[in-house]
């Protein structure tokens, strides 16, 4: 329970960093990509040897680790984006109901756990992540709405993406194709997301649509200590023997939680009736898949 704990911890701290990006300045984009370099960096330092090696490339993870690292870095810069226009508890909400994709897969693939109760909660999540995302028609000028409803494919897309990531994820180790207590796996998947980033910077800088500047490089190590920390601890978390129709929405239900008290207090961000009402029925959904 405590690599449990210290997911939901450092997950937390990913969706505020990014409304903080937004504050200070920092490309977010820029952010992220050296944001893999310090995970590969951590995973260096934690091995005690690097990490990516070229006989990595006949084992039967890396299929699944290249398609990771595209999902990573397309993902993390589309949650960036979520939180920016639409707030960290959207943001958040949006990615932590990826378990409408992980748990069906668990149970169907897995022969996981399932009744009636999990069924409901599908229900119920569904119905939250469209009224999470339900624009506040008060707030704002009309420009501003219209905006949001125009870009509402972006937590949409976000939502899938993470869904997709915990579906591979959780393929690799029920299927046993990695140790999972050992982070080798994960620290390839933030090198191929790294040189997806830094291909697409590289063309930025020298078009000079991206502009070089050093917060977005101190960004990114303050970023990828916790991001790497959350993806490390679920790993040892899953191979610790809790079942992924658990792990997951518990991690979820306690992130939303957290992060929900964070925005609304640290940052003032204003939520509608139809918001509130969302963020209780994915709690009370992500409650009944867990326990159901």
């Amino acid at each position: 329970m405590l690599f449990l704990l210290l997911t939901v911890l450092c997950s937390v701290a990913l969706g505020f960093l990014f409304k903080l990006f937004g504050r200070w300045g920092i490309d977010g984009f820029q952010a992220i990509l050296f944001n893999y370099a310090t995970c590969v960096l951590c995973g260096w330092v934690h091995l005690g040897h690097f990490p990516v090696q070229k006989a990595h490339f006949d084992t039967p993870w890396m299929p699944y680790a290249l398609l990771l690292g595209l999902i990573f870095i397309g993902g993390f810069n589309l949650a960036s984006i979520t939180v920016r226009y639409f707030g960290v508890t959207v943001g958040q909400i949006m990615q932590k109901m990826s378990i409408l994709m992980t748990v069906p897969f668990a149970m169907l693939a897995y022969g996981e756990s399932t009744g009636w109760a999990k069924i409901l909660g599908f229900v119920l999540a569904l119905t939250s992540i469209v009224l999470v995302n339900w624009p506040q028609q008060s707030s704002g000028s009309q420009p501003e709405v219209r905006m949001r409803k125009h870009l509402l494919w972006i937590p949409f897309l976000t939502w899938a993406l993470s869904g997709l990531l915990e579906v591979l994820v959780l393929r690799v180790q029920k299927e046993q194709l990695t140790d999972m207590s050992n982070p080798t796996f994960i620290i390839n998947i933030f090198a191929i997301a790294g040189m997806i980033g830094l291909a697409t910077a590289l063309y930025g800088w020298w078009k000079k649509r991206l502009v070089w500047q050093w917060k977005n490089v101190a960004g990114g190590i303050i970023l990828g200590i916790p991001n790497y920390g959350s993806m490390v601890f679920m790993l040892w978390a899953l191979n610790s023997g809790l079942e992924g129709s658990f792990l997951f929405p518990v991690a979820n239900v306690g992130i939303i939680l957290l992060t929900t008290i964070g925005a609304v207090t640290m940052f003032h961000e204003k939520l509608s009736p139809l918001n509130w009402l969302g963020i209780g029925f994915a709690l009370g959904a992500i409650a009944l898949i867990s326990f159901g």
